[in-house]
Protein backbone atom coordinates (compact mmCIF):
# COMPACT_ATOMS: atom_id res chain seq x y z
CA UNK A 1 0.00 0.00 0.00
CA UNK A 2 2.94 2.25 0.50
CA UNK A 3 3.28 2.81 -3.49
CA UNK A 4 0.12 3.94 -4.14
CA UNK A 5 0.58 6.37 -1.07
CA UNK A 6 3.39 7.73 -2.28
CA UNK A 7 1.98 7.77 -6.09
CA UNK A 8 -0.85 9.75 -5.10
CA UNK A 9 1.41 12.29 -2.73
CA UNK A 10 3.12 12.90 -6.06
CA UNK A 11 0.77 12.94 -8.37
CA UNK A 12 -0.52 16.06 -5.47
CA UNK A 13 2.19 18.14 -4.92
CA UNK A 14 2.82 18.04 -8.50
CA UNK A 15 -0.39 19.09 -9.42
CA UNK A 16 -0.61 21.66 -6.22
CA UNK A 17 3.03 23.24 -7.68
CA UNK A 18 1.31 23.21 -11.57
CA UNK A 19 -1.67 24.85 -10.59
CA UNK A 20 0.29 27.22 -8.64
CA UNK A 21 2.27 28.23 -11.44
CA UNK A 22 -0.46 28.26 -14.03
CA UNK A 23 -2.22 31.49 -12.00
CA UNK A 24 1.22 32.99 -11.87
CA UNK A 25 1.07 33.16 -15.20
CA UNK A 26 -2.44 35.12 -15.12
CA UNK A 27 -1.97 37.41 -12.37
CA UNK A 28 0.41 40.33 -11.61
CA UNK A 29 2.49 41.76 -14.49
CA UNK A 30 2.41 38.22 -16.29
CA UNK A 31 1.84 39.29 -20.03
CA UNK A 32 -1.00 37.26 -19.94
CA UNK A 33 -2.74 38.58 -16.71
CA UNK A 34 -5.93 40.28 -17.58
CA UNK A 35 -5.03 43.91 -16.94
CA UNK A 36 -2.49 43.59 -18.89
CA UNK A 37 -3.83 41.76 -21.86
CA UNK A 38 -6.71 44.21 -21.36
CA UNK A 39 -4.87 47.40 -20.50
CA UNK A 40 -1.48 47.44 -21.59
CA UNK A 41 -1.82 47.51 -25.65
CA UNK A 42 -4.81 49.79 -25.20
CA UNK A 43 -2.50 52.54 -23.98
CA UNK A 44 0.71 52.19 -25.78
CA UNK A 45 -0.34 50.90 -29.09
CA UNK A 46 -0.30 47.85 -31.10
CA UNK A 47 2.02 45.00 -30.50
CA UNK A 48 5.39 45.22 -32.99
CA UNK A 49 5.46 42.14 -35.13
CA UNK A 50 8.50 40.90 -32.96
CA UNK A 51 6.48 41.03 -29.47
CA UNK A 52 3.37 39.32 -31.20
CA UNK A 53 5.73 36.52 -31.62
CA UNK A 54 6.64 36.05 -28.13
CA UNK A 55 3.10 36.14 -26.84
CA UNK A 56 2.39 33.65 -29.62
CA UNK A 57 4.97 31.48 -28.17
CA UNK A 58 4.47 31.96 -24.97
CA UNK A 59 0.82 31.29 -25.62
CA UNK A 60 2.34 28.13 -27.47
CA UNK A 61 4.15 26.94 -24.49
CA UNK A 62 1.48 27.88 -22.04
CA UNK A 63 -0.87 25.41 -24.10
CA UNK A 64 1.56 22.77 -24.07
CA UNK A 65 2.03 22.96 -20.54
CA UNK A 66 -1.64 21.78 -19.86
CA UNK A 67 -1.21 19.19 -22.77
CA UNK A 68 1.37 17.69 -21.08
CA UNK A 69 -0.24 18.15 -17.19
CA UNK A 70 -3.08 16.04 -18.44
CA UNK A 71 -3.73 13.21 -16.86
CA UNK A 72 -2.18 14.43 -13.42
CA UNK A 73 -4.25 17.18 -12.52
CA UNK A 74 -7.96 17.02 -11.10
CA UNK A 75 -10.47 17.48 -14.94
CA UNK A 76 -12.33 20.31 -13.04
CA UNK A 77 -8.75 22.26 -12.60
CA UNK A 78 -7.69 21.23 -16.26
CA UNK A 79 -11.04 22.39 -17.45
CA UNK A 80 -10.52 25.73 -15.80
CA UNK A 81 -7.34 26.07 -16.77
CA UNK A 82 -8.35 25.00 -20.52
CA UNK A 83 -10.78 28.19 -19.86
CA UNK A 84 -8.36 30.15 -19.14
CA UNK A 85 -6.46 29.51 -22.13
CA UNK A 86 -9.41 30.16 -24.32
CA UNK A 87 -9.80 33.75 -22.81
CA UNK A 88 -6.47 34.39 -23.46
CA UNK A 89 -6.69 33.19 -26.78
CA UNK A 90 -9.47 35.71 -27.97
CA UNK A 91 -7.44 38.48 -26.03
CA UNK A 92 -4.82 37.75 -28.31
CA UNK A 93 -6.63 37.88 -32.13
CA UNK A 94 -8.14 41.14 -30.94
CA UNK A 95 -4.85 41.77 -30.48
CA UNK A 96 -3.83 40.85 -34.26
CA UNK A 97 -6.60 42.09 -35.43
CA UNK A 98 -6.36 45.59 -34.18
CA UNK A 99 -2.32 45.24 -35.39
CA UNK A 100 -3.38 44.40 -38.87
CA UNK A 101 -5.75 47.27 -38.70
CA UNK A 102 -3.17 50.05 -37.88
CA UNK A 103 -0.54 48.44 -40.37
CA UNK A 104 -2.98 49.05 -42.84
CA UNK A 105 -3.79 52.50 -42.00
CA UNK A 106 0.07 53.18 -41.38
CA UNK A 107 0.22 51.63 -45.03
CA UNK A 108 -2.00 53.94 -46.43
CA UNK A 109 0.48 57.21 -44.91
CA UNK A 110 3.56 55.68 -45.80
CA UNK A 111 4.96 58.27 -48.22
CA UNK A 112 4.75 61.12 -45.46
CA UNK A 113 7.14 58.92 -44.27
CA UNK A 114 9.03 57.08 -46.25
CA UNK A 115 12.51 56.56 -44.31
CA UNK A 116 11.63 55.32 -40.96
CA UNK A 117 10.24 51.84 -42.26
CA UNK A 118 13.85 50.81 -43.29
CA UNK A 119 15.31 52.71 -40.01
CA UNK A 120 12.90 50.50 -37.88
CA UNK A 121 14.20 47.61 -40.05
CA UNK A 122 17.93 48.11 -39.66
CA UNK A 123 17.17 48.20 -35.82
CA UNK A 124 15.78 45.26 -35.52
CA UNK A 125 18.08 43.75 -37.03
CA UNK A 126 21.12 44.53 -35.47
CA UNK A 127 19.60 43.73 -32.68
CA UNK A 128 19.11 40.38 -33.31
CA UNK A 129 22.68 40.08 -34.61
CA UNK A 130 23.67 41.44 -30.95
CA UNK A 131 21.35 39.41 -28.35
CA UNK A 132 19.49 36.54 -30.13
CA UNK A 133 16.19 36.59 -28.69
CA UNK A 134 13.72 36.05 -31.11
CA UNK A 135 10.70 32.83 -31.88
CA UNK A 136 11.42 30.74 -34.25
CA UNK A 137 8.14 31.15 -35.99
CA UNK A 138 6.58 31.67 -39.43
CA UNK A 139 3.57 33.71 -40.08
CA UNK A 140 1.83 35.94 -42.02
CA UNK A 141 1.78 34.01 -45.69
CA UNK A 142 -0.60 34.46 -48.39
CA UNK A 143 -0.49 32.19 -51.52
CA UNK A 144 3.42 31.10 -51.05
CA UNK A 145 4.90 27.85 -51.31
CA UNK A 146 6.99 27.82 -47.92
CA UNK A 147 10.01 25.95 -47.23
CA UNK A 148 12.86 25.40 -44.72
CA UNK A 149 14.33 28.66 -46.23
CA UNK A 150 11.96 30.63 -45.05
CA UNK A 151 12.30 29.99 -41.40
CA UNK A 152 14.72 32.48 -39.47
CA UNK A 153 18.30 32.32 -39.40
CA UNK A 154 19.40 30.14 -36.36
CA UNK A 155 21.65 32.74 -35.17
CA UNK A 156 18.59 35.22 -34.30
CA UNK A 157 17.08 32.90 -32.13
CA UNK A 158 17.32 32.27 -29.01
CA UNK A 159 19.17 28.83 -28.48
CA UNK A 160 16.26 27.57 -25.77
CA UNK A 161 13.98 28.62 -28.53
CA UNK A 162 15.19 26.49 -31.16
CA UNK A 163 13.07 23.47 -30.26
CA UNK A 164 9.40 24.41 -30.94
CA UNK A 165 7.71 25.93 -34.19
CA UNK A 166 5.51 28.52 -34.58
CA UNK A 167 3.45 29.04 -37.90
CA UNK A 168 0.57 31.57 -37.44
CA UNK A 169 -1.57 33.37 -39.91
CA UNK A 170 -1.22 31.25 -43.05
CA UNK A 171 -3.98 31.44 -46.28
CA UNK A 172 -3.43 29.32 -49.15
CA UNK A 173 -0.09 28.17 -48.80
CA UNK A 174 1.84 24.86 -48.90
CA UNK A 175 4.36 24.44 -46.00
CA UNK A 176 7.11 21.93 -47.02
CA UNK A 177 9.30 21.11 -43.63
CA UNK A 178 9.82 17.41 -44.42
CA UNK A 179 13.55 18.22 -44.42
CA UNK A 180 14.19 20.45 -41.81
CA UNK A 181 18.07 20.47 -41.21
CA UNK A 182 19.47 23.56 -39.80
CA UNK A 183 16.92 23.03 -36.84
CA UNK A 184 15.67 20.22 -34.84
CA UNK A 185 12.10 20.56 -34.25
CA UNK A 186 10.23 18.85 -31.36
CA UNK A 187 7.34 20.70 -31.26
CA UNK A 188 5.01 22.53 -33.33
CA UNK A 189 2.36 25.10 -32.51
CA UNK A 190 -0.01 25.91 -35.51
CA UNK A 191 -2.59 28.84 -35.44
CA UNK A 192 -4.95 30.27 -37.74
CA UNK A 193 -4.47 28.17 -40.85
CA UNK A 194 -6.54 28.18 -43.64
CA UNK A 195 -6.97 26.73 -47.24
CA UNK A 196 -3.32 25.49 -46.76
CA UNK A 197 -1.16 22.24 -47.08
CA UNK A 198 1.19 21.55 -44.04
CA UNK A 199 3.81 18.79 -45.11
CA UNK A 200 6.05 18.34 -41.29
CA UNK A 201 8.26 15.83 -40.18
CA UNK A 202 8.11 13.58 -37.61
CA UNK A 203 8.80 15.04 -34.32
CA UNK A 204 9.63 13.39 -31.01
CA UNK A 205 7.11 15.45 -29.20
CA UNK A 206 3.73 17.16 -29.69
CA UNK A 207 1.97 19.03 -32.43
CA UNK A 208 -1.13 21.85 -30.95
CA UNK A 209 -3.52 22.74 -33.66
CA UNK A 210 -6.16 25.80 -33.20
CA UNK A 211 -8.20 27.35 -35.59
CA UNK A 212 -7.33 25.55 -38.72
CA UNK A 213 -9.94 25.34 -41.75
CA UNK A 214 -9.92 23.28 -44.78
CA UNK A 215 -6.46 22.40 -44.63
CA UNK A 216 -4.28 19.21 -45.20
CA UNK A 217 -1.96 17.77 -42.65
CA UNK A 218 0.49 15.69 -42.65
CA UNK A 219 2.73 15.03 -39.45
CA UNK A 220 3.92 12.32 -37.14
CA UNK A 221 4.54 12.63 -33.38
CA UNK A 222 4.30 11.67 -29.93
CA UNK A 223 1.36 14.15 -29.34
CA UNK A 224 -1.39 15.42 -31.02
CA UNK A 225 -4.17 17.94 -30.27
CA UNK A 226 -6.85 20.14 -32.07
CA UNK A 227 -8.86 22.58 -31.49
CA UNK A 228 -11.47 24.71 -33.04
CA UNK A 229 -11.15 23.40 -36.43
CA UNK A 230 -13.30 22.18 -39.40
CA UNK A 231 -12.61 20.51 -42.55
CA UNK A 232 -9.01 18.60 -42.18
CA UNK A 233 -7.92 15.89 -43.68
CA UNK A 234 -5.06 14.63 -41.03
CA UNK A 235 -2.14 12.05 -42.28
CA UNK A 236 -1.15 10.96 -39.09
CA UNK A 237 1.87 9.00 -37.22
CA UNK A 238 1.22 8.57 -33.41
CA UNK A 239 1.78 5.96 -30.74
CA UNK A 240 -0.61 8.04 -28.12
CA UNK A 241 -4.49 8.85 -29.02
CA UNK A 242 -4.88 12.49 -30.62
CA UNK A 243 -7.37 14.70 -28.74
CA UNK A 244 -9.72 16.83 -30.89
CA UNK A 245 -12.15 19.81 -29.36
CA UNK A 246 -14.52 21.64 -31.07
CA UNK A 247 -13.69 20.25 -34.53
CA UNK A 248 -15.95 19.42 -37.51
CA UNK A 249 -15.32 17.37 -40.40
CA UNK A 250 -11.96 15.74 -39.52
CA UNK A 251 -10.58 12.84 -41.48
CA UNK A 252 -7.38 10.79 -40.44
CA UNK A 253 -5.19 8.49 -42.87
CA UNK A 254 -1.89 7.21 -42.23
CA UNK A 255 1.33 9.38 -42.47
CA UNK A 256 2.86 8.81 -46.06
CA UNK A 257 5.08 5.79 -46.35
CA UNK A 258 7.04 7.54 -48.71
CA UNK A 259 8.05 10.66 -46.60
CA UNK A 260 9.47 8.50 -43.81
CA UNK A 261 8.84 4.94 -42.62
CA UNK A 262 7.27 4.89 -39.32
CA UNK A 263 6.19 2.02 -36.83
CA UNK A 264 2.68 3.61 -35.83
CA UNK A 265 -0.25 1.87 -35.28
CA UNK A 266 -2.56 1.21 -38.60
CA UNK A 267 -4.60 3.71 -39.30
CA UNK A 268 -7.70 1.51 -38.78
CA UNK A 269 -6.92 0.90 -34.50
CA UNK A 270 -6.33 4.74 -34.24
CA UNK A 271 -8.41 5.74 -31.22
CA UNK A 272 -9.65 10.00 -31.44
CA UNK A 273 -10.47 11.38 -28.09
CA UNK A 274 -12.87 14.22 -28.93
CA UNK A 275 -13.76 16.19 -26.07
CA UNK A 276 -16.33 18.02 -27.39
CA UNK A 277 -18.18 14.33 -27.72
CA UNK A 278 -18.18 12.50 -24.38
CA UNK A 279 -21.23 10.32 -24.62
CA UNK A 280 -20.54 6.55 -25.64
CA UNK A 281 -21.88 6.57 -29.38
CA UNK A 282 -19.41 7.30 -32.14
CA UNK A 283 -18.55 10.99 -32.51
CA UNK A 284 -20.01 12.66 -35.40
CA UNK A 285 -16.95 15.07 -35.78
CA UNK A 286 -14.20 12.82 -37.14
CA UNK A 287 -13.87 9.56 -39.16
CA UNK A 288 -10.83 7.52 -40.63
CA UNK A 289 -10.41 7.79 -44.46
CA UNK A 290 -11.36 4.74 -46.44
CA UNK A 291 -8.68 3.53 -48.45
CA UNK A 292 -10.56 4.83 -52.12
CA UNK A 293 -10.34 8.79 -50.38
CA UNK A 294 -6.53 8.36 -49.30
CA UNK A 295 -3.91 10.51 -51.38
CA UNK A 296 -1.76 8.24 -53.47
CA UNK A 297 2.24 8.14 -53.75
CA UNK A 298 1.45 10.31 -57.19
CA UNK A 299 -0.64 12.80 -55.35
CA UNK A 300 1.97 13.53 -53.30
CA UNK A 301 4.83 13.54 -55.95
CA UNK A 302 2.32 16.09 -57.48
CA UNK A 303 2.15 18.18 -53.96
CA UNK A 304 6.04 18.03 -53.89
CA UNK A 305 6.35 18.95 -57.87
CA UNK A 306 3.55 21.28 -58.72
CA UNK A 307 2.87 23.24 -55.62
CA UNK A 308 5.81 25.71 -56.78
CA UNK A 309 4.65 26.55 -59.67
CA UNK A 310 1.00 26.26 -59.61
CA UNK A 311 -0.63 26.61 -56.01
CA UNK A 312 -3.95 27.60 -56.59
CA UNK A 313 -4.25 24.00 -58.79
CA UNK A 314 -2.64 22.08 -56.28
CA UNK A 315 -4.64 23.56 -53.33
CA UNK A 316 -8.00 22.48 -55.27
CA UNK A 317 -7.15 19.30 -56.46
CA UNK A 318 -5.50 18.49 -52.93
CA UNK A 319 -8.35 19.95 -49.99
CA UNK A 320 -11.77 18.87 -51.28
CA UNK A 321 -13.49 21.59 -49.27
CA UNK A 322 -12.18 24.05 -51.96
CA UNK A 323 -13.47 23.14 -54.85
CA UNK A 324 -17.12 24.49 -53.51
CA UNK A 325 -16.50 26.59 -50.34
CA UNK A 326 -13.17 28.99 -51.83
CA UNK A 327 -12.08 30.07 -54.29
CA UNK A 328 -7.76 29.62 -54.63
CA UNK A 329 -6.24 32.28 -57.08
Amino acid sequence: MANPQISEGSRWNFSQNFLSEFQSSRSGSSVFSRPYLHNHYAQSGSPSKETFDSLNLQFAQLSKSIVDAAGSIPKFDQRNCENQLKEIEQSLERLRKASSSTTKFAFKRKPKETTQPASKVITASATRNIAPTSSLTLSSFTLKYITSDDLPDPETIAPELRSELSIIDMDSCILNLLNTKQYEISALHVRNVKNSILLLPILEGSIILHDLTNCLVVVGCHQFRMHSSKNIDVYLSIQSNPIIEHCNGIRFGPYPSGFAPTDSPHVAELVVQDFSHIKSTPSPHWIILAEGERKSSQDWQAILESGTTDIGRVLRDAIPALSYEVNVP
